[in-house]
């Protein structure tokens, strides 16, 4: 569906007013307060902590739960992040997720709410000022509304959005004391902060970062953003792997929302924690630094693309039969660099297939010990497929040891092997 330019779309007042005049009101106060009274740490830490409750009702609550559907949670669960991401005040859920989910099926085009490609300025907050090409539609998000919790939010959202602002600030004056500050720093300011940091993923995860994972669409991993969005900067990651319940899929990347998600979890109030398969995201790593980095290599090492293809068919030849031991010595020269280039690639793609075949047989042995017919039979289907996972992060270790000496030895190539050399007379 082509989505309509601004120009030519009815202008919504209400969010143009309040969106450029709340900038200016929580700057303005706040340097007012500051000055006057000056800012303490009891505002400092209330405005943080219901930045995280809002913040958090965003990226666990409207983005993970439930327009991906990464997770499940408890009603409660639900029910809370419902009310937390009306008071960040970004619409209600099911109009916040439609447009979302219309964001992922065409990302970069007209039909993109917050078309990147249109400019920073358009992404980040001027696409809210006009009104949507497609209405009140939401046809795209039937589960929604067919939730009796986001149903509710969605008919009175306004009301929720007032009430529970008005709530957060009024129990932190009662707890903390000093009932103006609060309502300028943890209040407004703190409003502004978190609509913002949710702005910034529209524009600059899509401007400046990094693509590692792919580079089909203008998404970007900017670990910097992460710092500031509750992990929500791995975007090139989620666009990738949009149904998996982290946007930091490695262990030490910036994600608060994965940890929160995963707390539930142990705790019993979440399940079904959604991860992406191993195999496929380092398919997608490597495909993705191959297409980057194998023709830039190839070109320096004097190779065309069917010359390498027919010796990388040899190669994998060999890993197959098993005829040869890999790497036994190391030549000098372009000679061992080609072949250290081509066994690395080749393994990758062994170690791929092995992940892959690996969770086939896990995937059905899970499913075997819950069917036994007998508890022996089903604890012996339950060991097993302990062994497939230890057998899975093995093999997953080793793909990731060998995509980096190939992407170690790609840059290798392009930097250190002689280019062509000029034809002389």
């Amino acid at each position: 569906m082509s989505q309509a330019k601004p120009e030519r779309r009815q202008i919504i007042w209400l969010n143009t007013i309040f969106l450029t005049v709340t900038p200016v009101l929580a700057i303005a106060s706040t340097i007012y307060y500051g000055v006057e009274y000056g800012i303490t740490w009891r505002e400092l830490v209330a405005g943080l902590v219901i930045w995280s409750f809002t913040g958090m009702g965003i990226t666990a609550g409207y983005h993970r739960l439930f327009a991906h559907k990464g997770y499940k949670a408890h009603k409660s669960v639900r029910f809370a992040l419902a009310v937390c991401g009306a008071a960040a005040i970004e619409n209600s859920a099911i109009a916040w997720c439609s447009d979302h989910r219309h964001h992922h099926a065409e990302t970069d085009t007209d039909g993109d709410p917050y078309n990147a490609k249109r400019g920073f300025w358009y992404s980040h907050i001027g696409w809210i000022f006009f009104k949507g090409a497609r209405g009140d539609a939401y046809d795209n998000v039937p589960d929604l509304r067919a939730d009796p919790i986001l149903a509710w939010q969605h008919r009175n959202y306004l009301a929720i959005a007032i009430g529970a602002n008005v709530l957060f600030v009024v129990a932190a004056g009662l707890l903390l004391g000093n009932m103006l500050g609060m309502a300028i720093i943890a209040g407004l300011l703190r409003l502004v902060v978190v609509q913002h940091m949710t702005f910034l993923i529209n524009s600059v995860a899509h401007i400046f970062g990094k693509q590692p994972w792919s580079k089909a669409t203008t998404s970007r991993d900017n670990w910097f953003l992460s710092l500031f969005t509750f992990g929500e900067g791995y975007h090139n990651y989620h666009h990738s792997f949009q149904a998996d319940y982290r946007n930091g899929p490695r262990w030490y990347n910036w994600d608060p929302t994965k940890w929160l998600i995963w707390s539930l979890d142990r705790v019993g109030l979440a399940s079904h924690l959604r991860r992406s398969p191993a195999d496929l995201t380092l398919k997608a790593r490597f495909e993705t630094s191959r297409d980057e980095l194998q023709p830039r290599a190839l070109a320096r090492m004097g190779e065309t693309a069917e010359e390498w293809s027919l010796l990388l068919q040899e190669k994998r030849e060999q890993l197959k039969d098993q005829k040869e031991q890999l790497m036994v010595s190391l030549r000098e020269g372009k000679e061992a660099l080609c072949d250290r280039f081509l066994s690395a690639e080749a393994q990758v793609e062994h170690y791929l297939q092995e992940l892959k075949a690996l969770r086939v047989d896990l995937k059905e042995r899970v499913g075997m010990s819950s069917t036994g017919t007998s508890d022996s039979e089903r604890q012996q289907h339950k060991r097993e497929a302990e062994r497939l996972r230890q057998a899975m992060r093995q093999t997953h270790a080793k793909a990731k040891e060998t995509l980096a000496r190939w992407e170690a030895l790609a840059l290798e190539c392009v930097s250190a092997a002689p280019g062509p050399q000029p034809v002389t007379a």
